[in-house]
């Protein structure tokens, strides 16, 4: 949570855009290896530049570190689908 939210104010910060208020919901699958896939926008209220700045945060701070073995067991699988929230003012 802490990489996606780092890197989005970063993004935020260095990129030029009209502010606008509304939410992004992003949904994709986080693998044990720390790959991203299946990366789905499920509301989009501020325009596809701001969406984007959203899907980025998420994609590049990869790779993910890869899950310890006890996390893998407590999950139960090798992915965990994740849905993040982020929110324009």
């Amino acid at each position: 949570i802490r990489a996606v939210e780092q890197r989005w104010y970063t993004l935020l910060d260095t990129t030029a855009f009209v502010q606008r208020s509304g939410k992004v919901v992003l949904e994709f699958h986080l693998n044990s290896d720390g790959r991203i896939t299946q990366l789905n926008a499920l509301t989009n209220d501020v325009g596809e530049i701001l969406g984007l700045v959203c899907q980025r945060a998420i994609l590049h701070p990869p790779p993910y570190a890869a899950w310890p073995s006890d996390m893998r067991r407590m999950i139960g699988s090798d992915t965990r689908e994740v849905t993040f929230t982020f929110f324009y003012y």
